[in-house]
């Protein structure tokens, strides 16, 4: 944004990528319709990308948005189509000339190639056949341009179901495809991630790209269902296999049409008002989370005695969401976020979209987390962070796990309970 002066951007990507330690970046382009000039100016020029690696962010993914008209075949019904099988190469051709003119002329590497955002939705999009023939190509290409650093990383799908299920499930029977794939990648908005697709990854890594708010009303500061609703995701999205998990929008100018798609939102300087930043709550659930699990931490899958697999996908929510990992510095994590809320009614309707997909209603959950792991630990004692109504990631009183038992007393409608373990505490049981 051109009315953003440099210390404004460091301020925002010292927010983002250093305090909340958020660590990759999804950088959008329209393929074939600006020189790579435009983008460049934009990302790079603006200072925003700089300012953000500066801050931290170590990890740049590309989001090709639409593919060119031009490329377009047979019809897909209604008003989409197919990209025709001659034009998969020169598609692939069109991505990894971006990445390489882009390194050229920034020395910045995307080292992360997405194919097509939500090609579900897309006017033209790729049959489940094509998609093992585009990875392929677009491997060749990466890699005939000297890219071989740069992984592939696909569907990116707006929901984590039966289309995307399907779109892995063809690349999975290549095994050329597959070798040349580094990554799968779905989206966490109603339908977050499943099980179903942590059983498909194969042990690959598995990206969520994109995350967002509820889109039913705008968003202000203070909005802790926004805020439980990203945070019992995040959670839902770890526990079932996810390992890098993007929101939609860090740090924007605010939308008269709504502010769900973004961390933080700002107001530029005109000529009657200074510039004025909005950090919505969200921003400090996702920066408690990554105060508590850290890059690399390894999840333990976690079901719950009140609601399974704990799985935020089409229909009510889970009451609560929770994943527990080891951290590589030994540590134990721990997230459980609560729901429910007021605003929500145990009522269910599928034929009403808002009322069928909400939380329940309010309720305190008392929650007891069992790690077997632990169990030969005596005693473990866990810090305790917790974010809610009125509450922004606010240190609570510490809790002692045990024999790998702990009880957490009180969790509380909309809020984020999370605990990190304190090695100086720790006591082993005798054997």
């Amino acid at each position: 944004h051109r009315q953003v002066t440099p210390a404004q951007n460091r301020d925002m990507a010292r927010l983002l990528w250093h305090d909340a330690r958020l660590r990759s970046a999804r950088l959008w382009i329209i393929p074939g319709e600006q020189p790579v000039d435009f983008y460049v100016d934009g990302y790079v020029r603006t200072g925003k990308l700089p300012a953000a690696i500066v801050a931290g962010c170590t990890d740049l993914i590309l989001a090709p948005d639409r593919i060119p008209p031009a490329f377009k075949g047979a019809s897909a019904g209604g008003s989409q189509s197919y990209i025709r099988d001659d034009a998969i190469p020169r598609y692939a051709a069109l991505l990894a000339g971006f990445i390489a003119d882009f390194k050229t002329q920034t020395g910045i590497l995307i080292n992360h190639c997405g194919v097509l955002n939500e090609p579900n939705d897309r006017p033209v999009k790729l049959s489940d056949a094509q998609w093992p023939v585009m990875i392929r190509d677009l491997r060749s290409a990466l890699d005939t341009r000297g890219l071989r650093a740069v992984g592939i990383v696909a569907p990116e799908s707006a929901n984590c179901g039966g289309d995307a299920y399907a779109v892995v499930d063809s690349l999975h029977a290549d095994p050329e495809a597959w070798r040349d794939l580094q990554g799968i990648a779905t989206h966490s908005y109603n339908n977050a991630a499943t099980e179903d697709m942590a059983k498909r990854r194969g042990g690959k890594p598995y990206w969520i790209t994109e995350a967002g708010g509820i889109t039913d009303a705008d968003e202000g500061p203070g909005d802790a269902r926004q805020a439980a609703s990203v945070a019992s995701r995040f959670l839902n999205d770890v526990n079932h296999g996810v390992t890098h998990w993007q929101f939609f929008i860090g740090a924007e100018q605010a939308d008269p049409k709504g502010n769900t798609g973004r961390i933080l939102k700002f107001d530029p300087k005109t000529a009657s008002s200074p510039f004025r930043l909005t950090v919505l709550q969200k921003y400090w659930y996702l920066k408690q989370l990554s105060e508590t699990f850290d890059p690399g931490a390894v999840f333990r899958h976690s079901v719950s005695s009140l609601d399974g697999e704990m799985t935020y996908t089409d229909g009510k929510k889970p009451r609560l969401n929770a994943a527990a990992a080891r951290n590589a510095d030994g540590s134990w994590a721990i997230g459980l976020s609560n729901f429910t809320s007021p605003a929500f009614s145990d009522a269910d309707n599928p034929q009403d979209f808002a009322q069928h997909n909400s939380g329940y209603s309010a309720r305190t959950l008392a929650v007891t987390v069992r790690v077997p792991e632990l169990a030969g630990i005596k005693s473990l004692r866990f810090a305790v962070r917790r974010s809610g109504s009125g509450v922004n990631d606010a240190a609570d009183a510490t809790l002692v796990m045990h024999s790998g038992v702990l009880s957490v007393p009180a969790v509380g409608p909309l809020d984020l309970i999370t605990l990190r373990s304190l090695p100086a505490y720790t006591e082993k049981t005798p054997i």
